[in-house]
């Protein structure tokens, strides 16, 4: 069961779009890694409305990017991390012991689980830059 409510910073993302997201066919954009365990993930996020528009795609709204910072990195298992950015299938984070686990399937792309100790969620409404 995710516990994305539980990580600090998600009241945004329920503010921002209504309700948490799933990250579904949401594009992730990049993935970072610094000194010292820390790093990030930069998610390109948005609603799907139930309306249609001329050339019969599905009305996206509420674009968002949605950053993961994390802290106390201690596993990454990554496959084609040469694919970025990459579309997301499905992300679940879930509680491993102390440690969050971030976990992601893909449509396209770069796929795989991020063990950290914490994880903090901040939010840049609009299409990224």
């Amino acid at each position: 069961m995710s516990v994305l409510k539980d990580v600090p910073g998600s009241e945004a993302l329920v503010r921002w779009f209504g309700r948490l997201p799933r990250f579904h066919d949401a594009y992730l954009l990049e993935i970072s890694f610094f000194g010292k365990g820390s790093g990030l993930l930069r998610i390109h996020a948005w609603n799907m409305t139930d309306q249609v528009d001329a050339q019969g795609y599905f009305v996206l709204d509420k674009h968002a990017v949605v950053i993961l910072a994390l802290e106390g990195v201690n596993a990454i298992n990554l496959t084609d991390c040469d694919m970025l950015p990459g579309i997301i299938f499905d992300l679940e984070i879930t509680k491993a012991g102390e440690h969050f686990r971030i976990e992601w399937s893909e449509s396209y792309g770069v796929n795989g689980f991020i063990i950290a100790k914490q994880i903090q969620v901040t939010l840049e409404p609009g299409q990224p830059k």
